[in-house]
Order: C-alpha cells, then sequence, then structure tokens
C-alpha cells in the first residue's frame, strides 16, 4: 500500500469497529500513536506496518491499534455543572421517597477521571453512611484506558480541579516511589464497575440507570451513528432518566425520544 491506502485502511478500520471518524489531518496523529506498535514488530515504515495489520495481525493486535487511537483526553470534575445539576435536580427527580438505591452509567469513562467524579459527588450528597446504596458502571472501548481507571492512581497535577478536603476525604497520597501520585480510596473504587465495551455494539444489561453520561464521544460520530447510539442509550434509562451529553454536543434534529431540559442534557419522556 502507499500512504494515502494505509490512511484510508486506518480511518476504515477504525471507522468500522467503534464508528468514529478520524478526518483528513489526522495522519500525524495516527503516525504516533501506532509509533510504539510499529517499533514493538520492527516495522520502521508506516506503510509496512499497515500491510501487516491488514493481512497478518491478529485480534489482540487490532484491539491495541483501537486501543492507541481511540483514548480520550478527560479530566476530573470536567463540566462541573453537570455533576451539580446530577444531584440537586436530576437524581430527586427520579428517585421515589423512601428509597435510597440508585445507578448511574458513565458510558465512555476513558481513564476513569469521570466515573470517580460522579462518585465524589454521590459520597458528598448520598453519603453511604446515612443507609445510601449507589454503584457506577463505568464502560470504554479501550482496554489500555480501562486498565488505569481500574488502577485508580493520577499524577497530582490530574487532580488541580478536585478540592483540597475532597482530596484528603476520598484519595490517599502516594510516598516513595509514589510521591506525587494519589490513589482514590477503596471506599469509592469498590462502589465503580468497570467493563470493556463497544458503545456500538450489541449489549444488554438486567438493570436500568438513573442516569446515564456519555460525554465527549458522539463528537466523533456523524449524525445517523449519534441517533442509534442515544435510541440505544435511552433503552436503559429508568423513566424519567437523565442522560448527560458534552456541551459542544447537541441532539437537536435527531430521534431519540428524549426531551431537551437544557444544553447537554435530556430526559426520558
Amino acid at each position: 500500500m502507499d500512504e494515502a491506502a494505509s490512511f484510508d485502511f486506518i480511518i476504515s478500520l477504525i471507522y468500522e469497529r467503534c464508528r468514529i471518524r478520524l478526518h483528513d489531518g489526522k495522519q500525524s496523529l495516527i503516525k504516533t500513536r501506532l509509533g510504539k506498535r510499529m517499533r514493538l514488530h520492527g516495522f520502521e515504515n508506516f506503510n509496512d506496518y499497515c500491510d501487516f495489520l491488514k493481512h497478518s495481525a491478529d485480534e489482540e493486535e487490532i484491539t491495541h491499534v483501537v486501543d492507541a487511537l481511540t483514548t480520550n483526553f478527560t479530566n476530573f470534575l470536567r463540566e462541573q455543572d453537570h455533576f451539580t445539576y446530577m444531584v440537586k435536580t436530576a437524581l430527586p427527580a427520579v428517585i421515589p421517597p423512601g428509597k435510597k438505591k440508585l445507578k448511574v452509567w458513565s458510558a465512555a469513562c476513558a481513564t476513569g477521571e469521570e466515573p470517580y467524579s460522579i462518585a465524589f459527588y454521590l459520597a458528598e450528597h448520598f453519603p453511604l453512611t446515612a443507609g445510601w446504596d449507589w454503584r457506577i458502571l463505568a464502560t470504554d472501548i479501550s482496554t489500555k484506558a480501562l486498565g488505569k481507571a481500574k488502577a485508580a492512581v493520577y499524577a497530582e497535577d490530574r487532580l488541580t480541579a478536585v478540592p483540597p478536603e475532597w482530596q484528603r476525604r476520598y484519595l490517599q497520597r502516594g510516598h516513595g516511589k509514589w510521591e506525587g501520585h494519589y490513589r482514590v480510596k477503596p471506599a469509592i473504587s469498590e462502589r465503580v464497575d468497570f467493563q470493556q465495551l463497544n458503545l456500538l455494539g450489541q449489549y444488554q444489561f438486567k438493570d436500568t440507570f438513573d442516569l446515564i453520561f456519555c460525554r465527549n464521544v458522539m463528537i466523533y460520530f456523524d449524525r445517523p451513528t449519534q441517533e442509534q447510539l442515544v435510541r440505544q442509550l435511552a433503552k436503559f434509562l429508568v423513566p424519567h432518566g437523565h442522560l448527560f451529553t458534552g456541551h459542544s454536543e447537541s441532539l437537536n434534529g435527531l430521534d431519540t425520544g428524549l426531551r431537551c431540559l437544557k444544553p447537554s442534557i435530556y430526559q426520558k419522556s
């Protein structure tokens, strides 16, 4: 393959696997992110590596390629107004009087900052010590990102948005070789269940969710794929449950079965 054909192959592969469209102009990103895999297999030429992927690579290598090209950067307490709305408005609207059990799905959790941010807020406003029983399902297509999320260890500079009192309450400071790092305390991390999942694949859950966060992933999908995904997500919401999308993502004009309460916040009818 020539270089143009190699890039077309990679772009088609990622779109086929997860409906993410790597647009023109991403060639440098693709080469950089696949460089480690190329070196591991002894390829110095990008075209040769793509030829290997097309004709000889096993499914494990393809998974590594998907991991390398779909892992998104995220932060703790990103788009913080969503978490405030979650505890002040969304959850009170769906939890029946006397019920103290709830479930939240973080549907593109990357390296775990989002589900742990959700957990911090739930711990503050729906404390386990007061009898609340909540769990968070956190899913992502990237096994590499999920590995980091499960480890629950973060460099200090990733925690700048977390209030100091929350850092003391929910995080353990590292020492020795872990100096400058923090780990989410087990009381919090044990409330989060991580699972590898392709949002555009076939999947079922035995339970429904009070809230679903699916933020800053649909921006990579075309409009028909966005509509398909949101309709799928809506099936797993309780009646009047809420879906949170990224602030730069709009569902306007899509047939989703959800009504827009405010930008990036939707409710199941």
